[in-house]
């Protein structure tokens, strides 16, 4: 009996420490969203915000479909862009774009200076050919209605 309470209270507190560690289900999900599908050239898909390395939608780019806390760290590490032997092939995205195109009917995309949704922010509704508040230094992405 005393074994039996003591392997009780083992499995209480691992999963108890198990629960303090992990990552809301929402937030992992869309990582590994972003991070899989998001060179997917279809607009058909849930990806409606592009981002790009070059000015006027130029070099290589990365589709987002939902929110990105830090793009220095999305899902297995830094998100990247696509890799189409363009320019910006396989650049982390953080840091690194100069343009955007948002093709969502009705949310606007946002890019954000600093990672966490803060600091400066270039809202984009349509096609911005130059990034004003965020060109080269982008952190994070969300949407807004």
């Amino acid at each position: 009996m005393r074994y039996l309470k003591q392997a009780a209270t083992v499995a209480a507190l691992t999963a108890t420490i198990g629960l303090g560690f992990s990552t809301p289900a929402s937030a992992a999900d869309s990582d590994y969203e972003n991070w899989w599908f998001g060179c997917n050239y279809d607009s058909a898909n849930n990806f409606k915000f592009r981002i790009h390395y070059n000015s006027n939608l130029g070099g290589d780019y990365r589709n987002i479909g939902y929110a990105v806390y830090d793009f220095g760290y999305v899902y297995q590490g830094p998100l990247k862009y696509c890799g189409f032997k363009s320019s910006g092939s396989g650049q982390n995205v953080k840091n690194n774009a100069a343009s955007a195109r948002n093709t969502h009917a009705t949310y606007t995309g946002v890019l954000y200076y600093n990672s966490g949704y803060k600091g400066a922010a270039d809202y984009i509704w349509g096609t911005v050919n130059q990034l004003e508040a965020t060109y080269n230094d982008n952190a994070s992405f969300n949407w807004k209605s």
